[in-house]
């Protein structure tokens, strides 16, 4: 994993280095073992050059599938919708 993934990754899962002052922020990319373009962009947060120089998507699309569900018609009563306590105190 490249130093500039595991040092966002860290900036993401610690709240500490989350709320860096700037100075802390470019004192941390300083010291970051990478490339000058790498650096350069996480210290302006140019998001798009960063995805360009770590080769990622440049569209990702994310989709829920829901298991097949039978239509209302066709279900029953629902367990504890108080249907059968109703019928029991007739």
């Amino acid at each position: 994993m490249s130093n500039v993934i595991q040092f966002l990754e860290s900036m993401g899962g610690n709240a500490v280095m989350a709320r860096m002052t700037t100075a802390d922020y470019e004192a941390a990319i300083a010291m970051l073992d990478a490339d000058d373009e790498s650096r350069e962009a996480l210290r302006f947060r140019d998001h798009s050059k960063l995805n360009e120089l770590l080769n990622g998507r440049q569209k990702m699309m994310f989709a829920v599938a829901a298991p097949e569900e039978r239509p209302a018609e066709e279900e029953g009563p629902i367990e504890g919708d108080g249907d059968d306590e109703k019928k029991q105190a007739e």
